[in-house]
């Protein structure tokens, strides 16, 4: 195993959709979440730094719509691999990010690795909570979307609900009830578990750079992903993998620009925990 030596994990492709939704993210939430808590001090704050009114609003929807390209590109680019390169293993193999019962014997060796009774799982490229992390963002993104829209064109939502319906359910105030609570979550689970599991490691302190340069050491594929090292050397693949190690500069950019956001989001995070406690107290 080797620090020195590198192997790349994510494509130009995917690294600019990451950077993509981040830009997008953030934006939804630091406009959004003032108008959640804005009672409170730090929201009311928050709101006039991005800009007050209309131009967090401006933001929200541009931030609204570049998520919603990104996610549109990401199923193209699925539809793409699946129905036209025949790529299956993107539905249910090596490569899906589907849950499959190889998964489910993860979190069982997990379990039994956490409290000393067995070894540690060798995962594949995907394992178990990052799948995890990917449908919620998929379904996270959905249901934000649908809400959103309901909210941004309300006159015209109401025209597809059937009049005796429309007299039941107030769709606008549901969609805004939806979307908030919807957005709660996200946020919430953004900012402390996939930070927790991605740059918050202590392995990985203080930014996991793979997503930003797209390559990880052979030391940390092998630890990381056993199984699938060993499914890339036995079909002779390793090789084609292979790549020069990131630039110092790359390195230094990845922190210049990761541990800022690792902190807005872990105190934002705290603040809307904080301010979900005061409305329960």
């Amino acid at each position: 195993m080797s620090d020195n030596t590198f192997y790349m994990r994510f494509s130009l492709f995917h690294r600019l959709g990451h950077f993509l939704t981040i830009i997008s993210f953030f934006g939804l939430v630091l406009t959004g979440m003032p108008l959640v808590f804005k009672d409170a001090a730090w929201a009311r704050w928050l709101y006039e730094v991005m800009g007050g009114y209309p131009t967090a609003g401006i933001i929200h929807r541009f931030c609204a719509v570049l998520t919603f390209l990104v996610a549109f590109v990401h199923f193209l680019w699925l539809s793409y691999n699946i129905g036209v390169k025949n790529k299956g293993n993107y539905l249910w193999g090596a490569d899906s990010l589907i849950p499959n019962p190889k998964d489910l014997e993860d979190v069982l060796g997990d379990i039994k690795w956490f409290f000393g009774l067995g070894p540690r799982p060798r995962y594949g490229k995907w394992i178990y909570w990052e799948k995890i992390e990917y449908l919620s963002l998929m379904w996270g993104t959905i249901v934000m979307a649908v809400s959103g829209l309901i909210l941004w064109y309300p006159v015209q939502a109401v025209k597809f609900v059937p009049g005796f319906l429309a007299q039941i359910i107030d769709l606008p105030s549901l969609a805004l009830i939806v979307h908030r609570y919807e957005g709660i979550l996200a946020a919430v689970f953004i900012f402390t578990i996939h930070f927790i599991h991605t740059h918050l490691l202590p392995d990985k302190v203080p930014v996991d750079e793979a997503m930003f340069t797209g390559r990880v050491t052979e030391h940390d594929l092998i630890h990381e992903r056993g199984t699938q090292y060993d499914m890339l050397v036995k079909e002779n693949k390793l090789h084609e993998l292979k790549a020069t190690p990131p630039s110092c500069m790359a390195s230094f950019g990845c922190k210049l620009i990761g541990i800022p956001l690792l902190i807005i989001g872990l105190v934002v995070s705290a603040l809307m925990i904080a301010g979900l406690l005061v409305l329960l107290i």
